[in-house]
């Protein structure tokens, strides 16, 4: 009797081990502690990997989406829960961003771009060849997204995104044709870094995690290193962003990418003081008086020489910054079309925007380098 009792006990004691150990398998492993990003969550489970993408547009509370990553669709079970299953490599895609295109240009997988969105911005040469040659086609968004003609470019993936909530109609249109999409939501990071760090969820896609990672840690040691060369700076100058929009002036916050950028490269931004990561509105005439006293002045929409800003409003002739300042803009690098190359590669060179910013507000600090996305208004 004892005999077969201490059998039992084993028998229980090995189950619960198994039982234990095959928990433990199932639990995810993070592929990679993500260092600045916010927006995403890649883990790591057996035989897939789960992607977590949270609150994807401005004002989003509480939302995520979840996406299983896989080789094979049948080794995913059928009591997992997610949004979308995606097998990998994905080998046509259809971009509903400029941005997606940079990161996918990075892999070099730009080939497998099989449609875009706003065919007239892309600045991507190998895209440009395509879309002159009419190879490449334009599918629309928003409202005017041609379901039919997504539908018959046969994509595995289209990688959308939204400022507002209504990108979540348009996905759930294009999931009951069939069609898979993801949702992709860089633009919301505060960290120039953090909107890099997305390459890792593209390598994800691609499987190509390798060329991601080298790049990702060679542009985050140059950007490292640069923030060694302005943090003890004696003077900052006060800088200014943006031009008004039909009577109002959209101030990114304190807290958005760029606020963070400028303070990087040792400047002062007039709006640091606020906690917002988005644009706010202002008034032109709050903005006159917050402003006047700016030292330098980026960012100014289309313009090309001084007396564009004035085309906007008169007043601006009697703007302190408009005197006194200096005005610089990050439309160097435009193609014909009004593509601008900084809303695309900018993006995954936030170590060369950097650079562009510090010879704006510190000349000597890198005397050699020639300015790249931005260029003198005069």
């Amino acid at each position: 009797m004892k005999f077969i009792y201490y059998i039992t006990l084993i028998l229980i004691f090995q189950s619960c081990i198994n039982s234990e150990n095959k928990s433990e398998s199932n639990k995810n492993i993070p592929k990679e502690e993500l260092k600045f990003s916010k927006g995403f969550v890649l883990e790591e489970y057996e035989g897939y990997k789960l992607l977590k993408i949270r609150n994807p547009w401005q004002g989003a509370e509480g939302v995520e989406y979840k996406y299983a990553l896989v080789q094979n669709k049948n080794n995913i079970s059928k009591d997992l829960k997610v949004d979308g299953i995606i097998k990998t490599p994905v080998t046509k895609v259809v971009c509903l961003s400029t941005t997606h295109i940079a990161f996918i240009d990075l892999l070099n997988e730009t080939s497998s771009i099989v449609g875009v969105s706003g065919a007239n911005y892309v600045n991507n040469e190998k895209l440009r060849e395509k879309i002159d040659m009419n190879q490449l086609p334009d599918v629309g968004y928003d409202n005017s997204l041609n379901y039919e003609q997504i539908t018959s470019l046969n994509p595995d993936l289209i990688i959308t995104y939204g400022v507002g909530g209504q990108v979540a109609s348009y996905n759930q249109k294009l999931n009951d044709l069939g069609l898979q999409t993801i949702i992709i939501a860089e633009y919301l990071e505060d960290n120039p870094l953090g909107k890099l760090e997305w390459i890792k969820l593209f390598a994800a896609l691609y499987e190509k995690e390798k060329i991601a990672e080298e790049y990702f840690n060679s542009a985050v040691h140059d950007y490292n290193s640069l923030l060694d060369l302005t943090k003890n700076v004696d003077q900052k100058p006060k800088v200014l962003l943006g031009l008004p929009w039909k009577d109002v002036w959209y101030v990114p916050g304190g807290k958005s990418f760029l606020a963070k950028m400028i303070d990087d490269a040792g400047g002062d931004y007039l709006w640091n003081e606020n906690d917002s990561r988005e644009s706010l509105p202002f008034s032109i005439e709050s903005v006159f008086v917050h402003a006047s006293n700016a030292d330098i002045w980026l960012n100014t929409g289309v313009v090309n020489k001084k007396s564009d800003i004035l085309k906007t409003d008169e007043r601006f002739k009697n703007f302190g910054p408009y005197q006194n300042g200096k005005i610089f803009n990050n439309n160097l690098r435009m193609n014909p079309s009004g593509g601008n190359d900084y809303w695309e590669k900018g993006l995954i060179e936030p170590h060369i925007v950097l650079k562009d910013m510090i010879k704006i507000f510190h000349p000597d600090i890198l005397p050699d380098h020639q300015l790249v996305y931005y260029k003198t208004i005069e």
